[in-house]
């Protein structure tokens, strides 16, 4: 696992200095290499590219067999040691992304386009992922999810806050309108459709789980609405406990370090949001019964989240390193089966895969040009790791919608009057 202020090592000969030997087996690496992606790139369409190796050679690839060898390249992969030709040559995109925060490997240029490479390679390792759904069965979820789900904010608020929008500070999808739209906006539009959603106003009490760094209960209490915020990062527990203690909050937020699945409230909410917290919580049925006991009758739950077409379909790369345990997108027929049998009912669905894909566009965009002061607060390969994150996110959004996002709203109404069905 990554610790903030750990640096990567990166491996470049300063400017005037001569270029280090290699062994004639350095140079069997990247003909062996260029061979091989040759090979598996052959007629993939992929944008032209070039290999820069520490040897000093550049080779082109990519882009058709019928491409135009004048055009230039969409981005330049700089393989910086044998160790980093190898791995790339065994197209292991664990391997390949660990040459990446260890700065062996690096791009210039397109970092989206580069990562129109990431299908051509392979996600072995079948040992790493059966134990990441092993442990928890054998420690316990609960126990599973707090030494795991804070990992991936463990890294120091300022750090997040870096890159996120500056007016709110939420870490969850924006909802946008239009492509030119500003973060910020996109960001209100989401809070705003979930209050007009979840017919709330003042005097409403939400539970918000996974509360973030308090975006949603800043913007939902300045409008008269109590929010209780539940974390398991003792991070942002401390951030959001200023928070709570605002003057401006009033008496409208409440705060627990808590998991969903054992939170024991003393009443039944309005309504329950989830932003981007799904994916840590793969029990669809134990958590909407958990549902049931903390939400009154017509009450309603609004979540959005990143789903795939089959469920635990994990790379080992973001398991190791952005999100450990069993944490998995949504796969959409189990929640619904989850849901069917329990009193709660879907009555909103959107398919928000492009305004996902806009927000970590604009969230990469932020991080890189906060790049200095980001590497002082959590260092070289935390913002390597965060850089491939989101880029690989919004690759992944964009091109082929290999991942989807969904917003749901379901409405506990089985068994109540119509009336109280829909928007």
């Amino acid at each position: 696992m990554l610790n903030a202020k750990t640096h990567t090592r990166v491996l470049v000969s300063p400017a005037g200095m001569a270029r280090p030997r290699f062994s004639a087996g350095a140079a069997a690496d990247v003909a062996r290499t260029v061979a091989t992606l040759g090979r598996r790139l052959d007629g993939g369409g992929v944008p032209p590219f070039e290999l820069r190796f520490y040897d000093g050679s550049a080779h082109r690839l990519g882009g058709g067999p019928a491409a135009d060898r004048t055009e230039a390249p969409a981005f330049v992969i700089l393989v910086r040691t044998p160790a980093a030709a190898r791995a790339l040559a065994s197209l292991d995109e664990l391997r390949v992304g660990e040459s990446y925060l260890r700065g062996d490997l690096d791009v210039e240029g397109d970092l989206l386009a580069a990562l129109d490479l990431r299908p051509f390679m392979s996600r072995p390792h079948p040992v790493r992922a059966l134990a990441r759904f092993v442990i928890p069965l054998i420690i316990g979820q609960d126990r599973s999810d707090r030494a795991n789900v804070p990992h991936h904010y463990c890294f120091g608020n300022d750090f997040y806050l870096g890159f996120l929008d500056q007016e709110l500070g939420l870490y969850s999808q924006a909802l946008y309108t239009s492509d030119d739209q500003s973060l910020e906006q996109a960001v209100r539009n989401k809070l705003d459709y979930i209050i007009r959603a979840c017919r709330l106003g003042p005097g409403s009490h939400v539970l918000d789980v996974g509360a973030g760094w308090g975006a949603l209960a800043r913007y939902f209490s300045a409008r008269g609405i109590t929010v209780t915020m539940l974390t398991l990062s003792q991070e942002q527990y401390t951030h959001l406990e200023q928070l709570a203690a605002s003057p401006a909050a009033g008496d409208r937020l409440r705060l627990q370090l808590a998991n969903i699945f054992t939170y024991d409230a003393y009443r039944q909410y309005d309504a329950i949001t989830l932003l981007g917290v799904m994916e840590h919580l793969p029990d669809y049925p134990k958590l909407f019964a958990q549902f049931e006991r903390l939400l009154r009758p017509a009450g309603l739950v609004y979540m959005y989240f990143a789903a795939g077409r089959r469920k635990f379909d994990v790379g080992a790369f973001v398991y190791r390193h952005i999100f450990p345990g069993n944490h998995s997108p949504v796969y959409m027929p189990g929640l619904l089966k989850a849901a069917n049998g329990t009193s709660f009912e879907p009555i909103a669905l959107h398919n928000d895969r492009h305004s996902y894909f806009l927000t970590l566009r604009a969230w990469a965009r932020n991080l890189e040009a906060n790049r200095e002061r980001l590497v002082d607060a959590a260092g070289e390969q935390v913002y390597r790791l965060f850089r491939l994150y989101l880029w690989g996110g919004a690759n992944m959004f964009q091109r082929d919608g290999s991942l989807e996002s969904y917003r749901v709203l379901f409405q506990k109404a089985r068994g109540m009057p119509s009336s109280v069905i829909g928007l």
